[in-house]
Formats: structure tokens, C-alpha cells, sequence
């Protein structure tokens, strides 16, 4: 197998992670989405992160649909496997999260070419939609933090991982980050899963 990820993309890390916790034998290619790679344009027609090309030729694209494939192949008894719906709940509140970062992002990129400007986060009610998304998603996060298991990381605790890591990537020190001290402290200590280590947005 060969997924194609940018790491900068939320997305293309959530289908890396659920594949190293799938324990699944595959290779990276990294590239810049934006450039409209041939390789890629020619898989996804989309053009976007993660496209996952399997051994015999399958495409499989979004990081859900990708995720969902890791479940499937995934060995008895990982927590990937895990479907209660306390889970379906902490992944919905993390997606959105996620979205909404990637929706700012997508808005800088619309005013000015540059994902460094902030204009559209200053000026869009839009962008403060979004930013109150994350606010209000991540406070009801940090209240459940003892569903969160440290030790077998499944679909729930890597988007959680995934929120709050991306969102620190793409807005440091940002004044409008909500306190989250149980979720902080939950991230600290999941750190050392190779899923989560190797995985880091950068």
C-alpha cells in the first residue's frame, strides 16, 4: 500500500495514524497537494490528501473512508474496532474542530494566497463561526477526557489528538485558545504512541 499525504494536512495524519494502528504494511509519499501533482491528480480527482493506492490497485480517498479501511483490516482487539456511541460522539465534536481550522486556513488561501496572512481571520464572521466551533468543541472535549483511553488509541482519541494538535500548528499562541488542562495532560501522555510521535504536523 502507498498513501500520499502532505504533512501539513489534519486529514492525510488521521489516515496515517489509523494505518500505524492498523499495524499495516505501507509506504509514504509526501507531497504539496496544492501543485496539483500528476501522481495524485490522477488517483483523486478531487486532488487532495490522503489518497491511499492498495496492493492491487484499489483507490481509497478521505480520511474517513481511509480510517474506516484500517478498522476493517485492523487485528482483533484493537480499539480501532471500538463503534459505541460515546465514541461517535468525541469523533464528531473532533472532526469539527478540525474542519473549522481547515476552513480558516481555506479562507486565508481564498483572500491572499498566503495561509501566513490573517486578514480573513480578522475580518469573515465566518471565520468567527469557526473559531467559536473550536472554542466550544474542545471545552466539551476537555469534560471527556475520561473516555479517552491512553493506552489503545482508537478512531475517537486519534481525531482528539489530531484537533488539538492541529490546531496549536496552525494558530500558536493564539488568544482565543480555549483552556483545556485535562486534554493537554491526556496528549502529554499518549505522546509516546508511534501513531502520535511519528505523526506530527510540521
Amino acid at each position: 500500500m502507498k498513501l500520499m499525504k502532505s504533512t501539513t494536512s489534519p486529514f492525510a495524519r488521521l489516515a496515517h495514524m489509523a494505518l500505524i494502528e492498523a499495524q499495516a504494511d505501507f509506504e509514504i509519499e509526501l507531497l504539496n497537494p496544492w501543485a496539483d501533482p500528476e501522481q495524485l491528480v490522477e488517483l483523486n480527482p478531487a486532488k487532495r490528501v490522503p489518497c491511499l493506492q492498495l496492493d492491487d490497485g484499489t483507490i481509497l480517498t478521505e480520511a474517513m473512508v481511509i480510517a474506516m479501511y484500517a478498522a476493517d483490516i485492523a487485528p482483533e482487539g484493537s480499539h480501532l474496532k471500538s463503534k459505541s456511541p460515546q465514541d461517535y460522539e468525541i469523533c464528531g465534536l473532533a472532526f469539527g474542530v478540525i474542519e473549522a481550522a481547515v476552513y480558516i486556513m481555506t479562507g486565508r488561501k481564498l483572500f491572499s494566497d498566503d495561509l501566513a496572512v490573517t486578514e480573513f481571520d480578522e475580518t469573515h464572521p465566518v471565520a468567527e463561526r469557526r473559531r467559536e466551533t473550536m472554542k466550544v468543541s474542545l471545552g466539551r472535549l476537555d469534560g471527556m477526557v475520561d473516555r479517552l483511553s491512553e493506552d489503545r488509541l482508537g478512531l475517537a482519541e486519534l481525531l482528539v489528538v489530531d484537533a488539538v494538535q492541529y490546531m496549536d500548528f496552525r494558530f500558536p499562541d493564539n488568544p482565543w485558545r480555549p483552556a483545556i488542562p485535562n486534554l493537554d495532560a491526556w496528549i502529554e501522555r499518549v505522546g509516546r504512541h508511534k501513531s502520535v510521535s511519528e505523526t506530527i504536523p510540521s
